[in-house]
């Protein structure tokens, strides 16, 4: 008896890892994990031709799966020796040959999983409701058992401005062999990104001037181990507003720091609640969160590799980088050369013009799916299948990673998981959460389609 496939659209880390977790939890049933691109694995985070840029996490907390905490490690010490500590911070391409070496290992013992690089374009339900019918960009069509949305991140903060057609994208090793000898180069964004685009041009050597520019001009802060103090107890925070579990947040920094620990252990001892806590989050609260308070958070949670943020510190300190802080409110192209207009904080003063050769878009990942092009996207919320958050994060999903549609009923048929379930869980960005995900969604459609009567393919 055969039966219809489970389809995962988007072959980066979470589309892998889930596609891995199903075909092992569901031997007899077809996986079909689906990549326009010619490599599935390491997607746009973990691309082969970066060579240079690092994890921010170091090698030890790196594993994609949760059960094997030493997993990436262990694959790296086979590759290049007992050279590797565990604490060490390795090039993010070598993370994408780990996830490229699982679905390998995985595509070896699992007959039932298979990649496809057609791309897929559009998605309908069959008359019940029960299962979906993807539409290919060859125009073939497949029935489908379950549907999982994968699709990462899909293009820069910035890339649906009105001026990102100026811009180069900062993740593509093209756009830095357009920088000639002497040019100018302004860089959007001052984020994780921005380091890497920055320590790429200086290792290029062209650039005669770099300015980087954000609306907030904050740094990622540096990576440090956890101190060995115990931390205190943050139990109060989910029963209050955020206002008073800011002031209880900043007390319980400063008293740890006085006994000798470091704010990056609060951080960490808040991580695995973050999700509970932003669900808790009255919706004026999670409003006043991202307004407010998600720079600093952004920033003090996603640390930096310390060998990178100290050569990006000596390029500032060296004059070699200057910080810009403002809104960008215009770029023109005039002659060949971009300026790009800056208002200040300050609405009194007045706005600041900066003249460039390239401008880098280092901005961090879309959000708001609405502004994705993509035609499987656009789609999916044009069919009510897929519907963006009111704070535009995400996607609406239910706890059990079923989309909500249009009229808020939990999808029979289509999951998600990535970056689009930052909406409900607001942690969706970094591995030890996403793996997590992955392995968890992959559970609940094994239980659900083992739960069922088996239905030849074509029915479900």
């Amino acid at each position: 008896m055969s039966f219809s496939p489970i389809a995962v659209v988007g072959a980066g880390f979470s589309g892998t890892l889930t596609a891995i977790h199903l075909a092992l939890r569901l031997p007899d049933w077809p996986v079909i994990l689906f990549e326009e691109s010619k490599e599935a694995g390491p997607g746009l985070a973990y691309r082969q031709d970066d060579a240079h840029a690092l994890l921010n996490v170091p090698a030890r907390r790196m594993s994609a799966f949760p059960d094997e905490p030493d997993h990436f490690y262990q694959y790296v010490r086979r590759q290049f020796g007992d050279t590797v500590g565990p604490e060490d911070f390795l090039p993010r391409r070598v993370y994408g040959a780990y996830i490229k070496n699982c679905l390998e290992e995985a595509l070896g013992k699992c007959t039932n999983l298979r990649v496809d690089h057609r791309g897929v374009i559009d998605v309908q339900t069959n008359p019940s409701g029960s299962a979906a019918l993807i539409t290919l960009k060859d125009h073939t069509v497949q029935m489908c058992s379950r549907v999982v949305l994968a699709t990462g991140n899909q293009g820069s903060a910035f890339s649906s401005s009105l001026w990102a057609q100026h811009t180069l994208p900062g993740r593509k090793a093209s756009s830095y062999e357009k920088i000639a000898p002497g040019d100018t180069v302004l860089v959007i964004g001052t984020g994780l990104t921005m380091i890497d685009a920055v320590l790429e041009l200086e290792r290029q050597g062209n650039a005669a001037e770099i300015h980087a520019i954000s609306r907030n001009g904050l740094l990622p802060r540096h990576y440090r181990p956890a101190s060995s103090l115990a931390t205190p107890d943050l139990s109060e925070l989910p029963d209050v507003p955020l206002r008073e579990s800011v002031r209880l947040f900043r007390r319980a920094l400063k008293e740890h720091e006085k006994q000798g620990g470091d704010w990056r252990d609060l951080f960490a001892a808040l991580r695995p609640t973050t999700p509970a806590l932003w669900q808790e989050m009255s919706p004026r609260d999670r409003k006043r969160f991202l307004r407010f308070v998600s720079p600093f958070w952004e920033v003090h949670r996603h640390q930096c590799a310390p060998a990178s943020r100290e050569k990006f510190d000596k390029l500032v300190d060296l004059g070699k980088v200057d910080l810009r802080r403002g809104t960008i409110v215009s770029v023109e192209n005039k002659d060949g050369r971009l300026r790009l207009g800056l208002a200040p904080r300050n609405r009194a003063a007045a706005t600041r013009w900066l003249d460039a050769d390239h401008i880098i878009d280092a901005t961090g990942p879309a959000r708001d799916i609405s502004t994705i092009t993509h035609p499987l996207i656009a789609n999916l919320l044009r069919r009510g299948f897929l519907v963006p958050d009111e704070n535009r994060l995400g996607a609406q999903v239910h706890p059990d990673y079923r989309a909500l549609q249009r009229g808020g009923e939990p999808s029979d048929w289509l999951f998600i998981t990535g970056p689009m379930l930052r909406a409900r869980f607001f942690e969706a960005t970094a591995v030890p959460e996403l793996r997590l995900h992955a392995a968890a969604l992959a559970a609940r459609v094994a239980a659900d389609l083992n739960a069922r009567t088996l239905i030849p393919a074509g029915v479900i």
